[in-house]
């Protein structure tokens, strides 16, 4: 049983409503994709961005620590793990492909979750992460309303998020967009 409280569980059965993942063009090109093998959606919730890869990619598998939200991403067909990002229940190596989108700000140990999925990647594998931008205002406010709804998140600029998966073994180039950014991260 976690320490903090699972707000995702309450918004699980409207997150897809409420949050609509609008054209995944840009994620599809930041992760090179068709691509064979299986990718991983961490953090993937209730699958709302993985339903788009399905036909892209071998096989596509959604992990999340919420079960609320993960029993939405059942009712889609999609293959579910619940576990944290910090200690991921695969073996080394076995995702070509792995995204997190919107996810990275909620993790406990963030430094931790770095290592964990270049871990899981494949050595000619790519992960494609997408936060908003810290550096923002917009953002700013964004992330003093998640701390006031106890949330535990904690927004980092692009250049640490960066430095972070540089120090677990990746190759990363940023790409910012408006008040979000795109870390694309393979291994070196």
């Amino acid at each position: 049983m976690p320490l903090w409280f699972d707000h995702f569980r309450l918004v699980a059965p409207w997150y897809d409503r409420i949050f609509c993942f609008l054209d995944p063009t840009r994620l599809h090109q930041l992760l090179a994709l068709p691509a064979a093998g299986w990718a991983l959606d961490a953090g993937g919730g209730t699958g709302r961005v993985t339903q788009t890869l399905r036909q892209a990619v071998g096989a596509v598998v959604v992990v999340d620590e919420s079960a609320g939200m993960l029993r939405q991403a059942r009712r889609k067909d999609l293959p579910v793990v619940q576990g944290e990002l910090e200690r991921l229940p695969f073996g080394d190596g076995v995702f070509a492909r792995i995204l997190m989108v919107d996810t990275f700000h909620h993790l406990r140990d963030q430094q931790q979750a770095a290592a964990e999925l270049l871990r899981v990647l494949s050595p000619q594998g790519r992960l494609v992460l997408e936060e908003q931008n810290v550096e923002r205002f917009s953002i700013r406010l964004t992330a003093l309303a998640e701390k006031m709804a106890l949330m535990r998140s904690h927004f980092r600029p692009p250049p640490l998020v960066q430095r972070m998966f540089e120090e677990a073994g990746g190759h990363v180039h940023l790409v910012r967009d408006g008040i979000n950014f795109w870390a694309v991260v393979e291994k070196t």
